[in-house]
């Protein structure tokens, strides 16, 4: 019941995200998230989530600094579609929200708890909304990641072009447009 109370104050706005960092209460999320019975855990989730998509660039990196990829990562095994939904928001969030020089940083943490393998795996999932949010989530993070590495001369250029295509989706339309329609599927949530 905390988890799902925090859930809701951080469906709020930023300052009501940073109220709920300062009291210092997302550690225990995080540690809830992981090892917390299912429950637990979904409420955990929609926490996390709700605070990557309404929280600012900077209270969206202290959470990456506490660790929450790998718990964010280690549920998409379950077989619940809403959980699977919301920690594919919350990790494709974290993705938006990275600035470009901590990017890799982050792909790197996720491909080193397994959460790369299990995006992909869910690309097979049965539920469209899930194949799509993983297909998106490799298509736009990893596929061209991974094309750089092979020729020091495509770096610089590779770099260049999810500045191009990323940044304006990022900052304009689907960054706006997402959150939106994400944060209405929230409320629903909330108002039991």
């Amino acid at each position: 019941e905390a988890a799902w109370l925090l859930s809701n104050i951080t469906a709020g706005n930023q300052q009501q995200v940073q109220a709920v960092i300062d009291a210092q209460l997302i550690p225990d999320v995080i540690h809830h998230l992981q090892h917390g019975e299912i429950q637990t855990q979904k409420e955990a989730s929609w926490c996390i989530s709700n605070l990557t998509m309404n929280g600012s660039v900077q209270q969206i990196q202290y959470i990456v600094n506490l660790h929450v990829i790998p718990p964010l990562c280690n549920l998409l095994q379950q077989q619940d579609a809403q959980l699977l939904q919301v920690c594919l928001d919350a990790l494709h969030n974290i993705l938006k929200q990275t600035p470009e020089e901590n990017l890799e940083e982050v792909t790197m943490k996720i491909e080193e708890c397994g959460g790369l393998d299990k995006i992909e795996n869910l690309q097979t999932y049965s539920n469209n909304e899930i194949y799509q949010q993983s297909y998106e989530i490799i298509e736009k993070y990893f596929t061209n990641e991974n094309d750089c590495h092979d020729h020091d001369d495509d770096i610089s250029y590779m770099s260049q072009v999810p500045n191009q295509d990323v940044f304006p989706f990022g900052n304009n339309s689907a960054n706006q447009t997402v959150p939106d329609n994400n944060f209405n599927q929230n409320n629903l949530h909330f108002q039991f």
